[in-house]
């Protein structure tokens, strides 16, 4: 086996419509229909799925690289009233120093979201 990416990783949501929403205009990413039928949210070559449920009984976790100013994603973040819930601070992720700030999105998935120096 030689496992090298990501496809995808599957978020449950309780609102699709605020998700895709919320997952386009604070991490601009495109929105897309996947084969399945279901709508996801494009980064790069990687996607994100969507999955519509009742409740959230189990969020998720995971992280992104951003390639921003931690100044200028806390600003950003801040003015989409988005939920901080830790940061920014100084980590160190792989042997390398970065900043990282943790955020929720509209039904309590946590990002977080590293800058590395």
């Amino acid at each position: 086996m030689n496992v090298r990416e990501v496809e995808y990783i599957t978020i449950p949501v309780t609102n699709l419509d605020a998700s895709l929403r919320f997952y386009h205009e604070v991490f601009d990413l495109p929105i897309i229909d996947l084969a399945d039928g279901s709508k996801g949210a494009q980064l790069n070559k990687h996607f994100i799925k969507f999955k519509s449920v009742d409740h959230v009984e189990y969020p998720v976790e995971f992280g992104f690289v951003d390639k921003d100013t931690m100044d200028n994603i806390h600003s950003h973040l801040i003015n989409y009233f988005v939920d901080i819930v830790d940061g920014p601070r100084e980590t160190n992720e792989l042997r390398r120093k970065a900043t990282s700030i943790t955020i929720l999105d509209p039904d309590k998935n946590q990002i977080e979201i590293t800058v590395f120096d």
